[in-house]
């Protein structure tokens, strides 16, 4: 990486705006070693001069996607940071791959769909949180990924049934409420004299992306977004529940994660109402019986 680093300064980032992108293969790793080119079959990293694909960082899972060429077809399996460089990995499908071949970089759109509609959904939670709970309420840490969001926070107290029902009717009135959200990117002073959120203890560098939901939440963030919160769809809080001291986590989904969620919900209570011959709201009595 630092004999490519003098060839090339980072991979550059274009999956904001672009789904897919024509780029080069710089660095082909097999097993960590660097090759000229690589046979279908094998797993491999590859580094291109730029990608449409986010890497895991901020919380975000890497995208997944394809790679390909005139007879050459890689799928991507996950994307990682390593220094400047976002490292593709996955499989060659068929094809050989070579050091220099132009190819086709093209992410699953709808991979990329849901982990937005989780992204979005997890800033929408932290500013019910702020609005129900207590506005001092900050993340201590947060998964995004294409089935589920999970969501820590700084909570000197524990949160009531009813409080989780509220935060879940609130984002969901906001997902309803069809909001535009804006990306701006600016000096870091300036972001944080409107008044966006920083992740307590992340480094930023002196410019930063800001994700503006008018009206609800401003928080800094390099992840990707919805245009529009009505794209989220619908947001279910699964579990909330307390992981360390003065620490709370809530796991929830988003979007056709939650017809999942329901669709295997709705099999096991109409196993239950088949196997103890009951409509599915008499299943406690006659479990508890």
């Amino acid at each position: 990486l630092d004999e490519l680093a003098q060839r090339i300064q980072s991979t550059e980032f274009v999956g904001y705006m672009q789904p897919s992108s024509q780029a080069t293969i710089e660095v082909l790793l097999v097993e960590g070693e660097s090759v000229e080119s690589a046979e279908a079959g094998t797993q491999v990293q590859v580094i291109l001069n730029q990608t449409p694909f986010y890497a895991e960082s901020g919380g975000q899972i890497g995208d997944r996607g394809y790679l390909s060429g005139d007879s050459v077809l890689v799928r991507v399996e996950d994307v990682k940071k390593e220094s400047a460089f976002s490292v593709h990995f996955g499989r060659i499908e068929r094809g050989t791959l070579r050091v220099g071949d132009t190819i086709t970089a093209q992410i699953d759109l709808a991979c990329r769909r849901r982990v937005q509609a989780h992204h979005t959904a997890t800033h929408l939670l932290q500013a019910a949180l702020k609005k129900i709970v207590d506005d001092g309420i900050s993340q201590a840490g947060s998964l995004v990924a294409f089935d589920r969001l999970r969501f820590d926070f700084n909570c000197p107290r524990t949160i009531t049934a009813v409080e989780v029902q509220q935060i879940e009717e609130l984002v969901n009135t906001w997902i309803a409420e069809a909001h535009i959200t804006n990306t701006h990117v600016m000096g870091l002073a300036e972001a944080k004299e409107r008044g966006a959120i920083a992740m307590f203890g992340e480094k930023y560098s002196e410019t930063v992306r800001v994700l503006d939901v008018p009206g609800v939440s401003m928080e800094l963030c390099g992840g990707t977004h919805v245009s529009n919160t009505a794209e989220i769809g619908i947001f279910k809080i699964v579990s909330e529940s307390g992981v360390a001291a003065g620490i709370r986590r809530i796991e929830a989904i988003a979007g056709t994660a939650v017809l999942e969620y329901l669709n295997l919900r709705d099999t096991i209570v109409r196993e239950l109402s088949d196997r103890f011959k009951v409509k599915p709201e008499e299943i406690p009595d006659r479990i508890t019986s």
